[in-house]
């Protein structure tokens, strides 16, 4: 039986300039590594907020986050050092409208973007390769990353993302790895930097190293070795959460070769390795409940090249290779009559993009002109059968034209084509063998966003953007199962069609209250809806994937920054709801929201600037989890955190934190914590330790 599914549709779409979106993003390939280096050399350490940081934007250009006419957000290298990060879910208390989260029990993270996440709503890249994984049980939909590996972190929140890939109707998450140019100073050819670091609740141990050297002008290496190893933490109640601790060991190394004056070509390998224990339903005090001592091997090799001479507007060309994968090896350990039981899951992604900007001047304006092709190749492997193994390939094509007048009006056309297979088994029945199936779609996805400066400072935007994301192989292939119940295929699945609507506020004045002083704001509500939403449905015995109709959702962010020379204000704000307007879940909210979260960070400067320190209120809203057999509603949690970052000297580094400092008890809403847990699984009080030497010639 060979099934094949063809949608085709053309829709006009606003699309908002969205340049800033944090988008080192990925499947460009874009680095604005060397450019961040030089501007950061430039600028002065105190006056100079995550708002101005210069990011590679959603319209693939460099520009401020402040310019930027989308919702997006950066997280800096300053901002990893203050979080002490131990997951990659810490490094987002400070962005808008993302909920990140990760199982105590796996180190696995899942991003939530606006009230959606999982199987490539939002796409998750490492170095411009995507970072797709799956696994049987309540973990779908993650990604692993070592903080300590990062630079920066940018993110782009809803469909305008989609000049980056395919299916990204949620937003991009884009990792970005450290160059020799950020790590080496002025006149430096070689550095060697070591930080090691303690955390009390669950004595976590960590040692990360790095080293860069620059043979000349042209060619430069860097790499980077971490060790990290902890036990299972405790809870704000002072009870232990159980298979909570964990071993890992990571690193990556680049190189970077300029071979003629506009070409830059880069090479890189991220290695990681995880050993640690994981449960069928986390933190569950079921006897019988399945435990597997896991072993996960991350492998991420990437090659880019960038062609940008002076003095020709033509060419602004970047494209980039990638093959990410991610292999996790599980030995069944309890119970008792499981023991020696083992399963393993392989998720493989291989693609490429490119681009080029083209610029010119006519009819008095400023204009750009973007096209770009894109591709990848998720593979996905298991022997159990209810993972949804089988094959998908995705491509997709843009076009994109900015033009900017007198500095007050930038407008934004863009036209993206999305196309996909997937190819994968039937299930067997008693009549019919199982067969290849193949599933394919394809449709045009446009977006038109209009900025408008009518005074210096202020700036108001408007966008209209849609949004495609084909079907996983696990929403399509997966079928028999567990808890007694069938998983059966879908192969009827329709792909998922997002179309926002947003509006925004961009804000920047110098000299506020005192000379010197500078105010940040960027605001914005959208209003979202998602047809053919695709949900997990138990009718009887039997359990599958779904569309159940169109989810709505809706909300503001809000993301400010005050910053008078000796002490700064951050404050980061999102409300929004999430519910089905139609179908057999009419009027349920949208499982994993609302996210209704709020944090603000009070610091001071010291000593010349070399001491910052302050504290952290972050606020998790109540959050709805729903799932196929029960729903179950989280309460607020309000946290304080801690920091303190000493530059003892150009060599030396002291960094203190303390989360959760009240010791609160919570479970973290985003996480797939079983509902028959003894213990509250969020960490409680945990102070954590570091010291960097680094020594350079």
């Amino acid at each position: 039986m060979h099934i094949r599914l063809a949608l085709s549709a053309s829709v006009i779409t606003l699309a908002i300039h969205t340049p800033q979106a944090l988008a080192q993003s990925s499947q460009a390939g874009l680095s604005a590594a060397s450019a961040t280096a030089e501007q950061q050399d430039q600028q002065p350490k105190a006056g100079v907020t995550v708002l101005d940081q210069v990011v590679v934007t959603a319209n693939m250009k460099l520009e401020p986050v402040i310019d930027a006419t989308s919702g997006s957000s950066v997280v800096t290298s300053e901002e990893i050092d203050r979080t002490q990060a131990t997951t990659a879910a810490d490094l987002f208390r400070n962005v808008p409208g993302v909920g990140a989260t990760q199982n105590g029990d796996d180190p696995a993270t899942a991003i939530n973007i606006r009230g959606l996440q999982q199987y490539g709503r939002v796409a998750v890249t490492l170095d411009g390769a995507r970072q797709d994984y799956w696994r049987v049980g309540h973990g779908s939909g993650s990604f692993y990353i070592e903080p300590e590996l990062l630079k920066q972190v940018t993110v782009i929140r809803g469909p305008v993302s989609n000049a980056y890939g395919s299916g990204a109707i949620g937003g991009v998450v884009s990792f970005e790895t450290k160059d020799a140019r950020d790590f080496l100073r002025s006149g430096e050819t070689w550095a060697l930097s070591e930080k090691i670091r303690y955390e009390t609740n669950g004595e976590g141990k960590l040692s990360s190293t790095t080293g860069a050297y620059k043979f000349n002008d042209n060619i430069d290496v860097i790499g980077n070795f971490v060790w990290r190893d902890s036990d299972a933490y405790k809870d704000g109640n002072g009870d232990t959460v159980r298979w909570t601790g964990e071993e890992a060991v990571s690193g990556f190394g680049k190189v970077t070769m300029r071979p003629a004056d506009g070409h830059e070509v880069k090479l890189g390998v991220t290695v990681q390795d995880y050993s640690d224990f994981i449960t069928g339903s986390s933190g569950s005090t079921s006897a019988t409940l399945s435990r597997y001592d896991a072993d996960t091997k991350v492998r991420t090799y990437t090659g880019s090249y960038t062609f940008n001479p002076e003095n020709n507007d033509f060419w602004d060309f970047s494209a980039n290779v990638y093959h990410a994968s991610t292999e996790a090896d599980q030995f069944q350990v309890w119970p008792r009559s499981a023991y020696g039981n083992s399963r393993f899951y392989e998720v493989e992604t291989t693609g490429f993009a490119a681009r080029n900007t083209s610029r010119f001047q006519a009819l008095s304006m400023d204009h750009a002109l973007t096209y770009g092709l894109d591709y990848y190749d998720l593979e996905g492997d298991s022997d159990a059968d209810h993972f949804g193994k089988g094959s998908q390939d995705v491509y997709g094509g843009f076009l994109q034209w900015e033009a900017g007048y007198a500095e007050w009006l930038d407008v934004t056309a863009a036209l993206r084509y999305d196309g996909y297979s997937l190819d994968g088994t039937s299930k067997a029945t008693n009549t019919t063998p199982s067969q290849d199936v193949t599933v394919d779609g394809d449709r045009w996805s446009p977006r038109v966003t209009i900025g408008v400066t009518p005074i210096e400072g202020f700036q108001l935007y408007g966008t209209y953007a849609e949004g495609y994301r084909m079907p996983h192989m696990q929403d399509v292939f997966r079928q028999n199962g567990a808890h007694g119940t069938g998983y059966e295929p879908n192969l009827l699945l329709k792909p998922e069609v997002a179309q926002t609507w947003e509006a925004g506020v961009n804000l920047q004045y110098d000299d506020v209250v005192t000379a010197g002083d500078l105010l940040r704001v960027k605001a914005n509500v959208f209003h979202t809806d998602v047809d053919d939403y695709i949900n997990t449905v138990a009718t009887g015995r039997v359990t599958r994937s779904e569309n159940v109709g169109s989810a709505r959702l809706q909300g503001i962010e809000i993301e400010g920054v005050y910053d008078y020379g000796w002490g700064f204000l951050n404050l980061a704000a999102s409300f929004v709801d999430a519910e089905m307007r139609d179908g057999i879940y009419k009027g349920q909210t949208l499982s994993d929201t609302p996210l209704d979260n709020v944090s603000a960070t009070l610091g001071f400067r010291a000593m010349e600037d070399r001491l910052t320190f302050g504290a952290q209120y972050v606020s998790l809203g109540e959050v709805t989890r729903t799932l196929s057999t029960s729903t179950t509603v989280y309460p607020r949690a309000d946290l304080v955190n801690l920091f303190a970052n000493w530059e003892i000297n150009d060599n030396l580094k002291f960094d203190v934190a303390v989360d959760n400092i009240f010791d609160k008890a919570y479970t973290d809403p985003q996480s797939a914590w079983s509902t028959t847990s003894d213990v509250e699984q969020g960490k409680g009080r945990s102070f954590k330790f570091a010291l960097t030497g680094r020594i350079g010639g």
